[in-house]
């Protein structure tokens, strides 16, 4: 026979270079050479076995031969290659050792060795079988175009399995989609691989539309063996019939295909089967389906979730539904993407679920402007505005498309107004005027515009803009007890107090106890201040017999001492001689009463009580000069003189001064020895010039510049006027508004120093003055200056307003530097206090929840956030999410996501807490175990919000669920 083309190459080497030399191993080494190349395996083996040593030549082929016969030794081959990298062989040894590992099943090594062998050093039947060897790698790494040429060379070479060639080609060409190629070469293929071959003729004519062959050839082939093919052949006939409409039939042989698959079927088996239980009615069993289908992730996710949308909303499943729906709306088909949109923004309406109804309800608008449902959403938006509490969302939206008609009109008015009442009860005044303001351009809703006009009514209140309060009351359809209390009170501040007369009595009337009886106070006041005596003590007799109050009784002994009825007005001032509050002052009138009857014996002690106890006090000067009157007309001349003295010397400023100078000149006029009298007068006249001063004037200017917001200006003038008039009168007065400035400014230093000159100052400002340290210090990280000052301001006791900003400035203070206890005492003391502003309650629970929540007490704080969550504000959202937290934390999944889903619905505008509960709705989807719904909720989080921390643990907690779902392929038949 002829030698191959390698050994007579080999051959002819060794012989024209040694002829004469040639050993007996060499001719050993020839033999083994030309029986191996002859398959003579065994005798190989005989040949060389006896050897005592052999050399590299006949060792490689000893060990091909031995592999070659079953032996597994591709170790030792292995170790023969790494040694002889450039041996004349490595090439036959590399290729053998490759074969072996390909059909071996280990393609790894197999592509190692196939790859290092140089194909032309091979005989031509080596050639053949390396180049179908290569291609079927080839093919499976999916490079179709380089499979088919390496099997064309492969025939060429005379491979002698043309049937195999035939399959392995025709299967390169039908996923390079040449059809006919594929299918002609498919018809060829006998034996082993024919009902593979037929297979993939079968699919061929289903995608050409011949059904009926397709159904008889598939028919001929199936059988009841469990394989993948049999299995694929039964789908291929479920299609075949779901082609022809023939749905019972086809749902039979996707069942079948199911149930005689060897391991997990494919997402698409799992898509067809379940589409077919889902148009045959077994809706169970389509979810089931469905569900495993897309499962798997790929390219029947989103079919699969489109499909399981439509059977949850047709069993009024909404919210399983609507995971579906997200799902399937990150598809790239349009059809499919366009109505999963839709569906999960009318799915989210009808769970209450608005302003996510309005995300999707905007992405629809946006990407298909023009589509079928566009106009379907845009009215489901404007509807959704009206049941979310997102109004600013809503409002832009409104504003973008325009407000055209009636029903956008409507809305328009209502939103607006409910953001007013949002930002109003949240303390924003003038955020909530402009809101209101804009709710009126619409005046559809009569009872709408009352309240907007009531609520800027109580805004201009505020502000002190009593003439346009009182307008706006009366601009009202209606005017209810709450607007004459407004009106009463207008009136009331402008001194008007006969027409305040009128509207406290029709407010007196309220349903609310609380306005009733202020509204009573507030009648008796006014009363009083028109002399109407009998009827304000009338009045105040009634209030006091519902509420105990020092301010009643002193306003009654006031009421009586008018009355000429002094004797009932001493005795209820002397009640009222130890308050804080009130005791001053029912000091002076007492003394006033006796000092009015000339009883200046009684006078002088009560007059000296003000003085010694309450030396701050406006009156103290008055009872100062009062008593040096008494003391003169009681012959204490010298007493009487050191006193007009100490005004003098000490209030020069004030109106007591030119009686207190007076009184000097009487006391001098009797022969009583003043030496500093001129003294007195000339500092009078400095301090009291007739016609103004330039240091007035600058003052003023400086004040008007702080009062119109120019607080730059304002410091520097006031800066200004401290350096000209160091001895002004008006210079604690000045001090306060420019360190006040320098605050405004954002100089927390510059006002730091000039409060710093006040604080032990006690004046008209001190309770200002010692908030603004605290606050300031806070600020600067001086917690320790800031608690005194706060401190200060509580032990002061100067009004219920200071009370309240000392006790909310340490809570505050306390809580941040995690003093928790401290903190809770502090919230205590506001809630327990008669005074504080709107939200003062709200905001000191919320304090004390999240302390007792810092220290471990979990039941304290869940109580307190549980009375908290009633609230529609800021604090009741964040209350709700606490909730729902320790319900999550607890176990209780249902629970905790009803408390969410509630809180998304009520608390829209507050974005921050509506974007956490998503998450956590998330996370207790995870909990149950429904993958699914936490998927679309984490989905939806990352397309639609815009709190990026949230979206980035919503993508971290996404990205873990996607990567624990093993995606396997099910058919090695298909791709």
């Amino acid at each position: 026979m002829r030698l191959p083309i390698f050994f007579a190459c080999v051959f002819a080497i060794l012989f024209t270079s040694a002829q004469n030399a040639l050993s007996i191993s060499d001719y050993h080494a020839l033999s083994a050479f030309e029986k191996f190349q002859q398959q003579q395996y065994q005798l190989v083996i005989s040949d060389l076995q006896s050897e005592p040593t052999r050399s590299s030549d006949e060792e490689i082929l000893f060990l091909l031969s031995q592999l070659k016969i079953g032996t597994n030794n591709s170790v030792n081959i292995e170790r023969w290659i790494s040694s002889n990298p450039k041996h004349p062989i490595k090439p036959l040894a590399t290729f053998h050792i490759g074969e072996y590992f390909f059909y071996a099943n280990d393609s790894l090594k197999a592509k190692k060795y196939l790859k290092t062998t140089s194909a032309s050093d091979l005989t031509l039947r080596d050639q053949a079988n390396y180049n179908f060897i290569y291609g079927l790698i080839q093919l499976e790494e999916k490079n179709y175009t380089k499979a088919k040429s390496l099997f064309a060379s492969s025939g060429r070479l005379g491979f002698n399995n043309q049937i195999q060639l035939n399959y392995y080609e025709a299967y390169a060409d039908y996923h390079l989609g040449h059809t006919q190629d594929a299918l002609e070469g498919f018809k060829k293929v006998e034996g082993d691989n024919k009902t593979s071959a037929n297979f993939f003729i079968a699919k061929i004519l289903l995608d050409e539309g011949e059904i009926d062959q397709v159904i008889e050839l598939s028919r001929n082939e199936i059988s009841d063996e469990a394989s993948i093919t049999n299995s694929g052949f039964y789908q291929l006939i479920g299609e075949a019939y779901a082609s022809k409409g023939d749905v019972p039939k086809a749902d039979a042989y996707f069942q079948k295909a199911l149930e005689l698959h060897p391991s997990r079927p494919s997402a698409a088996l799992y898509y067809q089967a379940g589409v077919a239980k889902f148009r045959v009615g077994n809706e169970a069993k389509a979810i089931d389906l469905l569900t495993k289908s897309g499962i798997q992730g790929g390219a029947y996710a989103q079919l699969s979730a489109f499909q399981l949308g439509r059977l949850y909303v047709k069993k009024k499943d909404f919210e399983k539904a609507l995971s579906a729906y997200i799902e399937a709306s990150i598809s790239r088909e349009r059809e499919i993407k366009e109505e999963s949109i839709y569906q999960a923004a009318k799915i989210d309406a009808e769970l209450g679920n608005y302003s996510e109804s309005i995300n999707y309800a905007n992405d629809y608008t946006r990407i298909y402007p023009d589509g079928q449902w566009a106009e379907e959403m845009k009215n489901l938006i404007a509807q959704s505005y009206l049941r979310t509490s997102n109004y600013d969302l809503a409002i832009d939206h409104l504003n973008k498309i325009g407000v055209k008609n009636a029903t956008q009109q409507s809305v328009f008015q209502k939103v607006t107004f409910q953001k007013a009442m949002l930002v109003f009860n949240d303390g924003e005044f003038m955020e909530s005027k402009r809101w209101f303001q804009e709710s009126l351009k619409y005046a559809l809703d009569a009872d709408l515009v009352d309240h907007s006009n009531y609520h800027l009514a109580e805004i201009a209140m505020r502000n002190n803009e009593f003439e346009n309060a009182i307008r706006l009351y009366k601009t009202q359809s209606q005017i209810d007890a709450l607007s004459h209390y407004g009106l009463g009170y207008a009136y009331f501040n402008k001194q008007e107090y006969k027409s305040a007369v009128i509207h406290f009595r029709s407010a007196s009337s309220a349903n609310d106890n609380k306005v009733r009886l202020d509204a009573k106070v507030r009648l008796a006041d006014c009363l009083f201040a028109t002399k109407s005596y009998e009827e304000a003590l009338d009045n105040y007799n009634q209030v006091s017999r519902q509420l105990s109050s020092l301010y009643i009784n002193y306003q009654k002994a006031l009421t009586l001492k008018n009355l000429n009825k002094a004797g009932e007005a001493l005795r209820i001032f002397s009640q009222i001689f130890e308050s804080d509050r009130y005791g001053a002052q029912a000091l002076y009138q007492s003394g006033m009463i006796h000092f009015e009857e000339a009883n200046f014996t009684e006078a002088e002690p009560l007059f000296t009580r003000v003085i010694s106890k309450f030396s701050n006090h406006p009156s103290a000067i008055q009872s100062r000069l009062n008593r040096g009157i008494s003391r003169k007309n009681l012959q204490k001349f010298e007493k009487s003189s050191e006193d007009y003295e100490f005004i003098l010397q000490n209030h020069i400023q004030s109106d007591a001064a030119l009686n207190a100078i007076l009184g000097l000149q009487e006391l001098q006029q009797a022969g009583i020895q003043v030496s500093n009298l001129d003294k007195y007068i000339t500092d009078y006249k400095r301090t009291h010039p007739e016609n103004g001063s330039l240091e007035l004037i600058e003052f003023e200017a400086a004040k008007r510049l702080y009062f119109s917001f120019s607080y730059g200006q304002a410091s520097e003038a006031f800066d200004k006027f401290l350096n000209d008039y160091p001895n002004s009168s008006s210079r604690i007065e000045a001090k306060y508004y420019l360190g006040d400035s320098y605050y405004r400014l954002g100089e927390l230093e510059k006002a730091n120093t000039a409060f710093e000159e006040l604080k032990f100052v006690k004046n008209i400002y001190s309770g200002r003055v010692l908030n603004r340290l605290g606050e300031i210090n806070s600020a600067l990280g001086n917690t320790k200056k800031s608690e005194e000052a706060y401190l200060l301001l509580a032990d002061l006791n100067l009004t219920p307003k200071d009370n309240y900003n000392a006790s909310q400035g340490l809570m505050q203070l306390y809580f941040q530097n995690q003093l928790n206890n401290k903190a809770i005492v502090a919230a205590d003391q506001i809630l327990s206090a008669d005074w504080k502003p709107i939200n003062g309650d709200q905001e000191a629970n919320l304090i004390k929840a999240r302390s007792q929540q810092n220290l471990g007490n979990d039941e304290i704080a869940i109580k307190i956030f549980e009375n908290l969550s009633a609230n529609k504000d800021v604090y009741g959202a964040e209350a709700n999410y606490q909730i729902g937290k320790y319900a999550y934390i607890n176990g209780n999944y249902d629970k905790s996501l009803d408390i969410l889903f509630d809180l998304n619905e009520k608390y829209g505008s507050y974005a921050e807490w509506v974007d956490k509960s998503y998450l956590l709705i998330a996370k207790n989807y995870l909990a149950k175990e429904e993958t699914f719904q936490a998927k679309a909720t984490l989905r939806s989080i990352i397309q639609h919000s815009n709190n990026q921390e949230v979206v980035i643990e919503s993508q971290n907690i996404l990205k873990q669920i996607e990567t624990s779902i093993t995606i396997q392929d099910s058919t090695k038949n298909d791709d």
